[in-house]
């Protein structure tokens, strides 16, 4: 029987501070014989890394690593390649498993034109980040969605689920020059230049999102860099029109986060 696995990535985090590894112990899918929890250790802190590897112990809780900081594209398209018979599920390290939304998914999983699901995201501020529809040169978002199939999306790839054969098949795959930043927006380019429709599920999660948090200017200014050149790549790949449109963008949103960039401390 195809299971679902559920992939969440740490890094230099214990497993103990994951709210997803700790709500997948709560969950009443913990037992279950079809639902696993996978974690893949990123972490390069070695005290942390044994602490993390010891206190895995449960028969659907099942731990990976390679003993350094791997790309998350190329851990992901390993998942999918490596449970090509079942359905991937992805998660960050803060996420909340929640009976409500493994139910969903498994409703989903009888749906014969499932390729790819994803719940409705609510950001800490209240609103719904995710999904939002594709526009020029960044996402539009909904007030709300209704459930069921739907073209041009994007999402946040926390929360999403994967029919691991149809993808194979329909030879989609994260791109592996992308290591963090963009990874999820280039994903559903790739779903929505092949007309696979994505499925939005039936159920909300609240994620804390990093871009409404107080961060370092450092910080700051890092994220903000890497997403730009994450974005002008991809720009890139969807065609001269989305590239040229996204430099002209790129060139106003440095101009109005100057104070990044002259801001020493």
């Amino acid at each position: 029987m195809r299971k679902i696995v559920i992939l969440c990535v740490l890094y230099n985090k214990k497993c103990t501070s994951s709210n997803t590894v700790n709500t997948f112990r709560n969950s009443k899918y913990r037992n279950s014989d079809n639902v696993e929890l996978h974690i893949w250790d990123n972490t390069v802190n070695l005290e942390i890394a044994e602490f993390n590897k010891l206190y895995i112990y449960d028969r659907n809780i099942h731990y990976h690593s390679s003993g350094e900081n791997k790309a998350l594209s190329i851990i992901y398209n390993d998942f999918i390649n490596n449970y090509r018979d079942d359905y991937l599920l992805i998660l960050d390290d803060d996420s909340e498993v929640n009976d409500k939304y493994i139910y969903e998914v498994i409703k989903l999983l009888n749906n014969d034109m499932f390729c790819v699901g994803v719940p409705k995201i609510i950001s800490q501020i209240g609103d719904m980040y995710s999904p939002a529809k594709f526009g020029l040169v960044k996402g539009k978002h909904f007030k709300t969605i209704h459930c069921g199939f739907h073209n041009n999306l994007t999402a946040i790839s926390s929360g999403i689920v994967i029919n691991c054969n149809k993808i194979i098949s329909k030879e989609v795959s994260f791109d592996e020059n992308l290591s963090l930043y963009g990874i999820d927006t280039d994903f559903f380019v790739s779903l929505n230049k092949k007309q696979i429709p994505t499925y939005v599920l039936d159920v909300s999660l609240s994620h804390d999102l990093s871009i409404f948090n107080v961060e370092s200017v450092k910080t700051k200014k890092f994220r903000f860099l890497n997403m730009m050149k994450a974005n002008l790549y991809i720009s890139k790949k969807r065609g001269w029109g989305y590239y040229t449109c996204f430099i002209i963008y790129m060139v106003l949103v440095y101009m109005k986060n100057i104070n990044l960039f002259i801001n020493r401390d």
